[in-house]
């Protein structure tokens, strides 16, 4: 017997009956087999391009990383719709919509470009910042001198 004082278990809290979670394990459950309902019924090239998302009044949500995926889709609603017509988990389906949502991972991936080090360059931007009067300017620029050249500025050896 259980201390009331004792937590429950999580197994405990997900299997009783009428509970929250068990709700949401059911629909979680839902969802992942009207995604593999729906991969199984997609070309191979895009098998694993396609989220499902909800089906709400008739309207199932389909999600892609780009927007040309969603057109090849838009091109398969008619047929997907006969396919899923008969599955109970898609009753009253009439439409699906696509949805662009790109991965993270290809939204945060950014370009950037690495400058080669120039001793040419390094030695010309050194020659014009011999020639400034003022002290904070002409160390910025054998900084800069220094970063285009590759080695490291004047101050930091």
């Amino acid at each position: 017997m259980r201390d009331p004082g004792q937590l429950k278990s999580l197994r405990t809290l997900i299997n009783r009956s009428g509970s929250h979670l068990e709700t949401l394990q059911l629909e979680a459950s839902i969802q992942a087999k009207r995604a593999q309902i729906i991969e199984s019924l997609l070309p191979t090239e895009l098998k694993h391009e396609v989220a499902t998302g909800d089906l709400n009044s008739g309207l199932l949500t389909l999600y892609v990383a780009q927007a040309g995926l969603a057109t090849r889709l838009r091109f398969e609603e008619y047929s997907l719709i006969d396919a899923l017509r008969s599955d109970p988990l898609f009753r009253g389906i009439r439409r699906i919509q696509c949805r662009v949502r790109p991965r993270h991972h290809e939204q945060n991936t950014v370009v950037t470009k690495t400058i080669q080090p120039s001793i040419k360059a390094g030695s010309s931007i050194q020659e014009f910042a011999e020639t400034l009067t003022d002290d904070e300017l002409k160390r910025q620029f054998q900084q800069l001198a220094a970063r285009v050249s590759g080695s490291l500025p004047p101050d930091r050896t």
